[in-house]
């Protein structure tokens, strides 16, 4: 549940600001004296990026320019101040090139637009590249409301790809209203409302795909995300495990804390002044717990200095979980903020415990 927060569990504005991911057809030009080794690692990344092969139809390659290098890539987010070194630096040390080239050669990533009830919305697929047989399948729901925390390369890179690379396919969505919607429909994100049907759409899009192993199936999600997650979770009964990252188990508690996120509520929840109280509970998870599985397995990483949702929540969900004999595993981690800064090494290797990727087979 957030709004202004700069830290969406790998939310990265600063490429957020420029570029959507999978979009752009603008190759940068090379810049003077770029040396061998860049300039190597760029026609790598570009190879890589012209062999790309969709697993969805008309799905585009995360890679294409300007991400077909990570050159071409940190050029374009320095288009408008090209001087700030200070920026360059920052920008260098979040996204390493290394990291750049070790994901381009090893993971396939691509964006594509399904259809949920007449309703387009923007998708993306991740796996690794060399990965034989069936995948397990994380189902990755964002934060954030409206554009506000969508996914984008940067937080792609920052986010899905670690996992794909770990053995996943990995499966996100941007939720509606990314797209130009109707203009006599509403399509828009309701947090939490009809959007949630674009989560449960990929329960049908997942044994379409070759690689994907349908019975093995689990959900993760951060902030707002972790509100679809439970949502989504009352419908797709045949989930193997839940992963709620600093989510919100009460909205009703949650806004007594941040009265700002009223705004959002508002301009979010259809009929939010006429029935408040009925929408913010139907979006909490300590409303509905009863509906959801008992013996599936849930994840609760929650930091203890988090500003955006507080975490009491964990304890709160925590406690429920207890009474109902639900198997859980809750880790608060000191000082962690929302976004989790310090504790992503951490973050991952309780998703890697929790829910194990499948066998590496190639690099």
């Amino acid at each position: 549940m957030i709004n202004k927060d700069k830290l969406v569990f790998g939310l990265v504005l600063l490429s957020s600001f420029y570029l959507a991911a999978c979009n752009s057809n603008a190759v940068p030009a090379a810049s003077p004296g770029t040396s061998s080794t860049t300039a190597t690692a760029t026609a790598t990344a570009t190879a890589t990026a012209t062999s790309f092969s969709p697993i969805q139809p008309d799905a585009k390659n995360c890679f294409a320019a300007p991400f077909d290098s990570h050159q071409h890539w940190m050029q374009s987010m320095m288009a408008r101040n090209p001087a700030d070194q200070k920026r360059q630096q920052m920008l260098n040390q979040r996204f390493q090139a290394s990291d750049y080239q070790r994901f381009a050669n090893t993971v396939h990533c691509e964006s594509f637009v399904y259809q949920v009830n007449g309703v387009p919305v923007v998708g993306f697929l991740l796996k690794p590249k060399q990965q034989q047989g069936k995948l397990p399948v994380l189902v990755f729901n964002r934060g954030g409301n409206g554009r506000f925390g969508s996914w984008m390369f940067g937080n792609i890179f920052y986010d899905l790809m670690p996992l794909a690379e770990q053995g996943y396919l990995v499966l996100a969505s941007n939720y509606r209203g990314q797209i130009q919607p109707d203009p006599k429909k509403y399509y828009g994100d309701e947090f939490g409302g009809a959007d949630v049907a674009d989560v449960l759409a990929f329960k049908q899009l997942i044994p379409t795909i070759t690689a994907a192993d349908a019975d093995k199936v689990a959900m993760i999600g951060h902030s707002r995300g972790g509100m679809q997650t439970w949502l989504a979770a009352k419908e797709w009964p045949e989930l193997k495990a839940l992963m709620i990252m600093a989510g919100a188990s009460d909205l009703q508690q949650e806004l007594k804390v941040r009265p700002e996120m009223e705004k959002v509520f508002a301009q979010r929840i259809p009929d939010y002044h006429n029935n408040k109280e009925q929408q913010l509970k139907a979006r909490s998870v300590v409303h509905f717990l009863p509906q959801i599985r008992a013996d599936l397995p849930v994840l609760i990483l929650h930091g203890d200095a988090d500003k955006q949702v507080t975490v009491q929540s964990a304890y709160q969900i925590e406690a429920l979980l207890k009474a109902r004999h639900q198997p859980h595993k809750v880790v608060i981690y000191p000082q962690g903020d929302h976004g989790f800064s310090q504790y992503r090494a951490e973050i991952k290797q309780e998703i890697l415990k929790f829910y194990p990727p499948a066998a590496k087979t190639g690099s």
